[in-house]
């Protein structure tokens, strides 16, 4: 099928992910194009059964979703196409500087299980629980009920990293993780926890060092108008919307 939507991989692109695909039998449809029907989904908040009829039917493209999902195939794709956007951007593959935080956003009320109320932003729904390099690019990403707190909801997220970025050797985060033992990161990660706060002598909004790279972050996804509400049925198929929302997104700088 030739590009025909905006959100639709070029040539270019595709050629930097395709060796991912390579190891995986498609037997009647191309893998390019089973990609590119879920970037249009993403984009622009099309239900699965309203894909359109250009692309392979809905029920294939979702199977083979859910499939690349259950191998892992999107978080090793998005770490393959951070690091190379990383090199693009003139920094080295592993970052040595992170950030953490949490966006709570609304469920359909057809959503599954792993919803609650967060009482602080008056949101009912899910929290996406994200680390990110100082580019705004994705580390981790886990999705959770929206009532749960963030310093103990944070292990898990961490764990994630754990082999994958060697340089890694401080994490920013807010006033939201002082419940999280600097020392327990210390010692069960070796990476230091540093807490930015906002100074109370400054006066309207100012954007904290090293911590509004994350909220940058959170700015891209409402670009993608599948992730402005958590209209998936699973927490796990959520976090991989957001994975595959930073692909398309990191794709064009690698190209």
């Amino acid at each position: 099928m030739s590009s025909c939507y905006p959100s639709d991989l070029t040539d270019a692109e595709w050629k930097q992910i395709e060796p991912i695909f390579d190891r995986f039998r498609f037997d009647r449809h191309d893998p390019r194009d089973l990609l590119n029907a879920v970037f249009y989904v993403l984009k622009t908040g099309s239900q699965w059964r309203m894909i359109p009829k250009g692309f392979p039917p809905w029920q294939t493209v979702y199977y083979h979703f859910r499939k690349w999902r259950r191998l892992n195939l999107l978080q090793r794709l998005c770490d393959r196409v951070r690091r190379a956007a990383r090199v693009a951007a003139g920094r080295r593959p592993s970052p040595s500087a992170a950030v953490i935080d949490t966006q709570s956003v609304d469920t359909e009320r057809q959503a599954g299980p792993g919803r609650g109320r967060d009482p602080n932003k008056q949101v009912t729904g899910r929290k996406r629980h994200v680390i990110v390099d100082t580019l705004g690019f994705l580390l981790a990403v886990v999705v959770h009920p929206a009532n749960e707190n963030d310093s103990q909801t944070a292990p898990p997220v961490l764990k994630q990293l754990l082999g994958k970025v060697p340089r890694l050797k401080v994490i920013f985060a807010d006033s939201g993780y002082k419940g999280l033992p600097g020392g327990l990161v210390w010692r069960c990660f070796h990476w230091l926890l540093s807490i930015v706060e906002p100074d109370e002598e400054t006066e309207g909004f100012e954007p904290l060092p090293k911590r509004w790279v994350i909220e940058r972050t959170f700015g891209w996804f409402g670009g993608y108008r599948r992730l402005i509400r958590d209209y998936e049925h699973l927490p796990e198929m959520s976090e991989a919307m957001v994975r595959a929302a930073m692909i398309r997104l990191m794709i064009r700088r690698v190209t």
